[in-house]
């Protein structure tokens, strides 16, 4: 089966010879439309971003390791329900491997999105504290 044409390849924040690697690699298996690096602070405000950009229907890629995919999708899922993100978007994973350090990272990031009720697109201080804290802290020692 052959894959489905993207509209938009989506590389993060921070993004590695990886992750364009990895886009690369899709955009010759498959049309691709856009590839666009985003830019935010964070996810949320890289979600932001896209709901402005995004009309409908379009079908999205993320290139991220999975954990990271998850959190986006969160977002999305936050951002629909206050009408900041357009409905009929299709998300895939653009899957790139995962270090131990990512895991870590990612479960922590899908922690916070989970136990935060709505989306705070500019300040991660409004999330939950302890979890903010824990995730900061994380990232200090794994760098």
């Amino acid at each position: 089966m052959k894959p489905k044409e993207l509209d938009y390849i989506l590389i993060p924040t921070g993004w590695t010879q990886q992750r364009k690697k990895r886009a690369l690699e899709e955009s010759s298996k498959r049309k691709v439309k856009n590839i666009l690096i985003l830019n935010g602070n964070d996810s949320e405000e890289d979600i932001l971003y896209l709901g402005k950009i995004l009309k409908g229907k379009e079908r999205i890629g993320f290139v991220t390791f999975p954990l990271h995919y998850k959190e986006y999708t969160e977002i999305i899922k936050k951002a629909q329900r206050d009408k900041n993100f357009p409905r009929g978007i299709k998300t895939e994973n653009i899957a790139t491997n995962q270090t131990l350090k990512e895991f870590i990272y990612g479960v922590l990031g899908l922690l916070e999105e989970r136990t935060d009720k709505k989306v705070n697109y500019t300040k991660e201080e409004n999330k939950n504290y302890f979890v903010g804290k824990l995730k900061k802290f994380a990232r200090k020692i794994l760098k």
